[in-house]
């Protein structure tokens, strides 16, 4: 974990191993199977296909479950729905724990009601009102966008083409 500063220069947040970070754009493919019962898992991969994320979902459990993992299948992350929200809140945590103190973040809808996808981000130690970054859009959008807390700095876009 690092800080948050109000410029995107200052942005230090280590959620993962620096291997998977790039001090220049990276292009990479999102691809996605059938919808299946229980399941909705997709793989990310770098242009020449090389796999480099995976998502795994159990989604007839009690709390819809996401895995994020590296290519060797190792569980980076481990997304899991709070259920009884009003805003939809998923928390996501190191590992395969569930444990508070390997929480990262918590991620919630924006607004109660909303026609196009925001999410509000809080670091695991920001208790406030105010997120740590905005996501706006989304895979089924055509572009979504990575926004530092409140404001219109951009931290990282994509666009589906």
């Amino acid at each position: 974990m690092g800080t948050i500063g109000r410029s995107w220069k200052q942005v230090q947040v280590l959620c993962f191993k620096m291997v998977y970070l790039a001090q220049y754009p990276v292009e990479l493919a999102v691809s996605t199977k059938l919808w299946t019962l229980g399941e909705n898992d997709f793989k990310v991969s770098d242009i020449n296909g090389t796999l480099i994320f995976q998502v795994k979902s159990k989604l007839l459990t009690l709390h819809d479950r996401r895995f994020l993992k590296d290519a060797a299948g190792n569980t980076l992350v481990n997304l899991r729905q709070k259920i009884r929200t009003m805003h939809r809140r998923w928390e996501a945590f190191r590992g395969e724990s569930k444990e508070e103190k390997d929480l990262l973040f918590t991620a919630k809808k924006s607004k109660l009601f909303q026609f196009k996808t925001e999410l509000d981000i809080f670091l695991a130690n920001n208790k406030g009102e105010v997120p740590d970054f905005k996501v706006k859009g989304g895979y089924g959008e055509s572009s979504c966008s990575i926004l530092l807390g409140d404001s219109n700095a951009m931290l990282a876009q994509i666009v589906l083409e």
